[in-house]
Parts: structure tokens; C-alpha cells; sequence
């Protein structure tokens, strides 16, 4: 029987008072930042606990987060350790729940000296596969082996195959576990129908917050966006200081509106590649599909050797007259560089706003109109930004929003520079299951694809060509605007799906690595103390109005 989103069962966890959410943010402004990085969940658990007795509502919002936590990521070995040690301290889970966490938190590791880790590593998916054929046949540590494997069985391209290999691990498994394992592999590569099915046999009891927040992205998926927030309202309502959930509640309230198309004059498309003929190809192509209006597309050749000038040549013709402009340069110049040339093109700069768009990017079909709709509805924003996932299933996430740590929170990565400026990338490589489709004030956006403001550009300035090649220059700019009163705005209900992924995650070798490093010591002496003080406590402030707004508007649908 399809499960209705009005009659969800979640058990009942204790509750801080009505006004913890004001008080948390007023005491831990990085509160706002996320309820989804899983380090930062659990520090801040930890941190309400240590509170003591005296603080009842502390210890009610840090019992919640990590009954949430072993729901969600039931792998999440650290969040089990201290969901177990609280429960034996103060119990609060429901006897089955509590009995779940126990085992998860305690299940006997392999005595052999097989290393998951060194098989992940390795690359061999073959190696990968045999490994869970091995796994599934030992009774004792069977459970312990594909703990750190499922989310890579998830993601194996043939999803019949994953399936099949799960299912060799069912006589090893507790029914209830493997049951909210086989719902989550159908949520993230399975028909949203299929989900609905095996999550509506989950036992409440457990799982319950699992099944209403993938119910919600199921339904959004189908088109049910009042069963969507409906399934959504049921998990707030036992975790009312979430900030994920609470956003997207907001969102999925909100009037769905068909926003009109760009008119001429209001966005050019801006793309630039280097010997990347046949991707480019791909995208342009597939940009070409997408409802771009009266926009025009300009496109920038950074000094390929590859066949790209005879692509671009034959690439016209795909675009209407006179709204395709294409432009090859002898050598390549950086990213800072080529963004700069297209900005200064009288076509492009004749218009209101540019969208930069990666040439290994996918946008949806009407994600110019949306990006549009949303710098209408913020006309002080520096830059639009939408959420970046992988392009292949499960389409994981890449990016949301960026925000600030404060610099205490921050880990240095290099003894070379006073570093004050850290990143909170809250979703990177997380599945995506509707808790970054949310609208939001952030710092900044990925650089994947984001539409700026031309009147932000101006006030701001262009991309800095210290920073060629590439890494941190759309985080400088953002940062520049968000100074100059042109902070950035994050729409995830726009996705764009990203073929290659991010070039700062990719860097491997020695070259790589330290070209990041060195354009991230650029980046903080580009900044000011005073301005690096005053990025994260107005960042951190911003987050948490924008939150308690909200909150106060999920309240009242209640």
C-alpha cells in the first residue's frame, strides 16, 4: 500500500522549548550553517551535551540530532558511539530503536587483515565486487564489511547488479536493517514508485525519520509537492531546530510559479573550454535544448589545439541567428581570465546579468528562467547559484552553498599563511535527497554555474587574474561582492548536473596540489583582517535571520 505523507509514524523524541532555535543561534551562530555535515552535527551534539543536567533543553536537541544521525547514515560509526553511550546513560529511544543502535554501535569487526579501504582505493571495481561476494558469505562480520561499503555498492553503474549483491546480504543482516537498506538503495537508484513501496514497510519505530524525509523526496520527484511537505512537516515536527528541514519546508510552501523566459538583453550565456572538443560538444549541444529564451550565447575557445575551433564553427547553427557569438584566443589565458574577456564583449556587456556555465555542465531545461526568477525576487544579489550534482545516478551531490566557519573552527591545511578564511562545503558527495533544495542568503556559489549580477559586477569588479590558472576565483569574487553589500543567493531547487566534478577536489599530484595551496594563500592575504572578521560574523548572522524568518513562517503551517 502506497504511503500516505498525512499518516507517517515517527516516535517521539524529547524536545527542547519553543525557544531553543532563537537561543542556539544566539549562543552558536555556526548553528545556521547546516544539520547535515555530519562532523559538524556531531560536534555540536557533543557540545550541548557536555552542557549537563542543568540544561535540559540542550540535551533534548543533542538526543534528537543523533537519533537522526543513526537513522540517515546507520554507518556512521562516531554518531552510533555517542547515540549508544547516551542512550545507556539517559534512555530515550523506543526499545527497537534503542536495540538497533546497540548492534550498529558494537557489531564485531573482521578478524582477517582484508583493508576495505585499501580496495577503495584502489580503483579496481572488479576487486570492489568480489569483495562484497566474499563479505556476504561471513555470518560473523558480514554486517561489519559492508558497513563501509554500501554507499560504494549504491553507486556501481549497473544498478541490477548492485541490487542482486545486496540481496546476498540479507541472511547476514537483521531484517529491519536490511529492509532500510534495500529502501534507500531504491530511493537513490530505483523508480520513486519502488521506494514509496519498500519504505512504507520500514518499522516506524526505528526508521521513522528516514521514511519521512525520503518519502518527501520521493513525492517531489512524482510531482506531489503538498504529500512532500507533508512528509517533510512530520520530520520537523520531531526535530523543529533542524535548519535543513526547515528550509525546505519553506521551500516546498512556497506558490509553484512558471517564470518567463529571458527576454533580449537580460542574460548573456557565457562558456569557455580548452581541448575539450567532444565534452564541449556535449554540452553546448544539450545547452541548445534548454528554454534559454531570447538569451545569447557566447562562447570562448582558450587556445585549444584540439579539433574545438572546427566544433565551435559548426556549433552556430544549433543557436538562433545572431544570438551566438564565438570567440578563439591563440593562447590560454586562466578561467579569471577568459570569465574576464566574455564579460567585456559588447554583446555580453550589454546585458543585465551573464550566466557562467562550466563546458561540462548540464543544466535542466528551464534553469535559466528559474536562476532569473530568483535574482528578480533578490535584486541586491551579487550572484544566483543553483546546487551542483554528480550527472551520472545517484547524482550525488558536488555543491550547495558556501558559507563561513568562524577561524577558531577552521583547519589549517598549510603553515605558510595566517589562515583565517574556512569553507563549510556542507554536501559534497552526500546523496541527494531534497535536504539542499532550498533558497537561501549564502557567501558564495559554485563557480559550476551562477548567474551574476551585472550591476554587482560593476560595483564589485571582475574575476582576479592572479588567480590563473584556476581555484578560489569565484570565492574572491563572491567574497568582493558580499563586502560591497552584493551577497551571493543559493537556489537548490535548480540542479545542474557536473560531468567531471570539481577541479580543487581532483587535485592529486604534486603540481595540483600546490597550485591550490598557493592561490589559497592569495586568497587570504586578498583579504583584510578586519574584512576576514567581519565576512564570517555578518556570513553567520545572515544565515541565522534567514533561518528564524523561516521558521517562524513552518510554524504557522503546522
Amino acid at each position: 500500500m502506497p504511503i500516505d505523507p498525512r499518516r507517517i509514524a515517527v516516535a517521539p523524541l524529547p524536545l527542547p522549548g519553543p525557544q531553543f532555535l532563537a537561543g542556539i543561534l544566539n549562543a552558536l551562530p555556526i548553528w545556521a550553517l547546516t544539520s547535515q555535515q555530519k562532523e559538524l552535527r556531531l560536534s555540536l551534539a557533543g557540545l550541548l551535551l557536555a552542557q549537563g543536567a542543568g540544561q535540559p533543553d540542550c540535551a533534548a536537541a543533542a538526543k534528537g540530532l543523533l537519533a537522526y544521525a543513526g537513522q540517515i547514515d546507520p554507518f556512521d560509526a562516531p554518531s552510533l558511539a555517542l547515540l549508544a553511550q547516551t542512550q545507556a546513560q539517559t534512555p530515550f529511544l523506543p526499545p527497537r530503536a534503542a536495540a538497533m543502535a546497540s548492534l550498529l554501535a558494537g557489531m564485531p569487526q573482521p578478524a582477517d587483515d582484508v583493508s576495505y579501504e585499501a580496495i577503495a582505493a584502489s580503483g579496481d571495481a572488479d576487486l570492489f565486487i568480489r569483495y562484497l561476494e566474499v563479505s556476504c558469505r561471513d555470518r560473523v562480520a558480514g554486517l561489519a564489511r559492508l558497513a563501509p561499503a554500501f554507499a560504494g555498492l549504491c553507486r556501481l553503474p549497473d544498478p541490477q547488479l548492485a541490487e542482486r549483491l545486496l540481496a546476498e546480504f540479507a541472511p547476514v543482516l537483521p531484517p529491519s536493517l536490511f529492509a532500510r537498506l534495500a529502501a534507500e538503495f531504491a530511493v537513490l537508484r530505483l523508480s520513486p514508485e519502488i521506494a514509496l513501496d519498500r519504505l512504507a514497510t520500514l518499522d516506524a519505530d526505528v526508521w521513522g525519520l528516514f521514511v519521512a524525509l525520503a518519502t518527501s523526496h520521493c513525492l517531489d520527484r512524482l510531482g506531489d509537492r503538498e504529500g512532500a511537505l507533508s512528509a517533510c512537516l512530520t520530520a520537523r515536527r520531531v526535530l523543529p531546530y533542524h535548519v535543513n528541514l526547515t528550509l525546505r519546508a519553506f521551500e516546498l510552501a512556497k506558490p509553484v510559479t512558471v517564470p518567463p523566459p529571458a527576454k533580449a538583453g537580460e542574460v548573456a550565456v557565457c562558456l569557455y573550454s580548452l581541448n575539450k572538443a567532444e565534452l564541449f560538444y556535449d554540452c553546448l549541444t544539450h545547452l541548445a535544448a534548454t528554454d534559454l529564451g531570447e538569451a545569447m550565447v557566447a562562447v570562448l575557445d582558450n587556445g585549444s589545439t584540439d579539433a574545438t575551433p572546427d566544433m565551435l564553427a559548426g556549433m552556430a547553427a544549433r543557436f538562433p541567428a545572431g544570438r551566438f557569438v564565438s570567440v578563439r584566443l591563440p593562447v590560454n589565458i586562466g578561467a579569471p581570465g577568459a570569465r574576464n574577456w566574455l564579460l567585456a564583449l559588447p554583446e555580453v556587456a550589454a546585458c543585465t546579468h551573464v550566466a557562467f556555465l562550466d563546458d561540462d555542465a548540464f543544466p535542466q531545461r528551464d534553469w535559466l528562467s528559474r536562476l532569473l526568477a530568483t535574482a528578480r525576487d533578490n535584486p541586491m544579489a551579487g550572484a544566483v547559484g543553483c546546487a551542483i550534482n554528480d550527472l551520472d545516478a545517484p547524482r550525488d551531490h558536488q555543491s550547495a552553498d558556501f558559507n563561513l566557519f568562524p577561524p577558531n573552527m577552521g583547519q589549517p591545511t598549510m603553515a605558510e599563511a595566517k589562515e583565517r578564511l574556512f569553507v563549510c562545503e556542507a554536501c559534497r558527495g552526500a546523496a541527494d535527497l531534497s535536504l539542499f533544495a532550498y533558497t537561501r542568503p549564502c557567501l558564495s556559489v559554485s563557480g559550476c554555474c551562477h548567474l551574476l549580477s551585472r550591476q554587482a559586477l560593476t560595483k564589485a569588479g571582475p574575476f582576479d587574474i592572479r588567480f590563473n590558472p584556476t581555484q578560489f576565483d569565484d570565492l574572491e569574487r563572491d567574497i568582493r561582492s558580499f563586502l560591497a553589500g552584493h551577497p551571493c543567493v543559493y537556489d537548490g531547487t535548480v540542479r545542474v548536473g557536473h560531468k567531471q566534478g570539481s577541479s580543487l577536489a581532483k587535485a592529486q599530484t604534486q603540481a595540483q596540489v600546490s597550485q591550490v595551496l598557493g592561490n589559497k594563500i592569495k586568497l587570504e592575504y586578498a583579504v583584510s583582517d578586519a574584512d576576514a572578521d567581519r565576512l564570517w560574523r555578518e556570513n553567520l548572522a545572515l544565515l541565522g535571520r534567514d533561518l528564524l524568518e523561516k521558521a517562524q513562517v513552518v510554524e504557522g503551517l503546522a
